[in-house]
């Protein structure tokens, strides 16, 4: 298995939706808004630096917002990709950022039961999608938030 470095971008997508799905209070500010940022940021390194026996230091993240409500599918897509990059580590089970990414995946799919569901899978618990051809359509890695705000018809 391979994992790299999600953009940052690729974070802002993530602390955006887990405020969008109320996973994480909306109202927190933007000073805990970037910890949290910075957190999710900190364990996707920890899992790369870990694959690849590296030690290489986590940027500093800078939060960018944005008003717009984001596509579910491209969340949990995003989401998808992160853990996928994450989970390279020891501790991943038990990080805050799995916890997470967990609950946003069910806030997701709670308020959108259409695109999928959570399935028992030969490895434990999983997801099953029902988003086809939108979830091919959609990134897996992120560069800049701006690239999955919806653009008004």
């Amino acid at each position: 298995m391979s994992a790299w470095v999600v953009s940052s971008g690729h974070i802002d997508v993530l602390v955006h939706a887990l405020a969008q799905y109320g996973v994480v209070p909306s109202d927190l500010g933007a000073v805990r808004f970037r910890e949290l940022g910075q957190a999710l940021w900190s364990e996707n390194h920890k899992s790369v630096n870990h694959r690849y026996r590296e030690d290489t230091r986590t940027p500093r993240y800078e939060l960018h917002t944005t008003e717009a409500t984001l596509d579910p599918i491209v969340v949990l897509k995003a989401v998808a990709c992160f853990e996928y990059q994450s989970c390279e580590h020891p501790s991943w089970p038990d990080s805050e950022a799995h916890d997470l990414m967990e609950a946003l995946h069910i806030a997701v799919l709670e308020r959108h039961p259409d695109l999928g569901e959570r399935v028992k899978g030969p490895f434990g618990e999983t997801y099953r999608y029902k988003t086809l051809p939108a979830w091919e359509s959609a990134p897996w890695g992120i560069d800049v938030l701006e690239d999955v705000i919806p653009v008004p018809a």
